[in-house]
């Protein structure tokens, strides 16, 4: 079964309570009236912690009372003032009532119709390379949709900061948050031609500690590598003479025979199939990533978001185009 496109398990993942035996009707009774109002939860991703099995359905739970109270003061659609950082966004009108005309508004045109505007955040290294394009696919597909992308590789609040949804590259997402899977990011240690035959070629993990390590700021560990083996582990501390927080960056400077750097395939294909990079220590694989869509509201999900995940689903999906090719 196809991991990613589901819909059937996925909206089932989504809708699963959280509680359990009597404190179930409590749970139920008290986030009635927050569903109602359009959802909780809040964006605190991690720097891209490692070891994720991604699953088909997530439903993370856990949202706090705060994460709760901002989400009902902060509906995805509200017209939006900012304050004099331009950093706050609050709503000028009453949640509940935006809630209760979008779906009177969505019944009466039958509720499959994605229109307004949707606002997305991503990373710059993810966004820059892949949703350009895919987002100009969506567009011409759904033209009643306007987007409002931002690229950004900080922590974000999608409640606080107005967004409907987050386009997210981690081993695992904080609880408190609705997320799917959209992609695997495969993660690959390679460098280049010239710099091996200089250098010479490492065989196992170990090795790494006699190379030059270019290596990713934003990495859940610094300056450690974990890579498995069929059931063997290692974990080898490595270093460097250029540490930055792009991934395209330590790519590009690897390709130019700086030294040996692990990335995602979604930044490095071009280079891997190119020849300018080769895969190194046959057998080890470094710990695979996921690409996932994070959104703060369980219900009353607006037909644009949801036709925007269904879409990148679809065009990414269990195999992207990114890892064909690639062994």
């Amino acid at each position: 079964m196809n991991t990613y496109s589901s819909a059937t398990r996925y909206e089932q993942g989504v809708m699963r309570a959280s509680a359990t035996g009597t404190d179930c009707d409590r749970h139920a009774d008290r986030h009635a009236r927050v569903h109602r109002c359009g959802g909780h939860g809040q964006l605190r991703q991690g720097g891209g912690e490692a070891r994720f099995v991604a699953r088909h359905d997530i439903a993370l739970r856990g949202a706090d009372r705060s994460a709760t109270r901002r989400a009902l003061a902060q509906p995805h659609d509200a017209p939006a003032i900012a304050d004099r950082g331009g950093q706050r966004l609050l709503p000028t009108r009453d949640p509940g009532a935006r809630v209760v005309e979008e779906a009177e508004r969505a019944a009466s045109r039958g509720a499959v119709e994605p229109r307004g505007t949707l606002r997305v955040n991503t990373s710059v290294a993810f966004g820059a390379r892949h949703l350009g394009a895919a987002i100009a696919a969506y567009l011409q597909r759904y033209p009643q949709v306007k987007v409002d992308l931002t690229l950004n590789d900080r922590v974000v609040d999608l409640v606080e900061e107005g967004f409907d949804v987050g386009v997210r590259i981690a081993g695992r997402i904080d609880p408190g948050l609705v997320a799917r899977p959209i992609a695997r990011a495969r993660m690959v240690a390679c460098a280049s031609p010239a710099y091996l035959r200089r250098s010479g070629m490492p065989r196992s993990p170990a090795d790494l500690v006699r190379h030059n390590c270019l290596t990713y700021a934003y990495a859940g560990v610094q300056n450690e590598w974990h890579f498995t083996r069929g059931r063997r582990e290692q974990t080898v501390r490595v270093g460097g003479n250029l540490h930055a927080n792009n991934g395209n960056i330590l790519s590009l400077a690897a390709a130019n025979d700086l030294g040996v750097t692990v990335q995602p395939t979604f930044l490095s294909y071009e280079l891997l199939q190119a020849k300018k990079l080769m895969r190194i220590m046959a057998g080890w694989e470094a710990d695979e990533l996921t690409i996932f869509a994070v959104y703060p509201s369980r219900q009353f999900l607006a037909p644009k978001v949801r036709s925007f995940i269904d879409f990148m689903v679809e065009r990414f999906g269990d195999n992207p185009y990114w890892d064909r090719g690639i062994a």
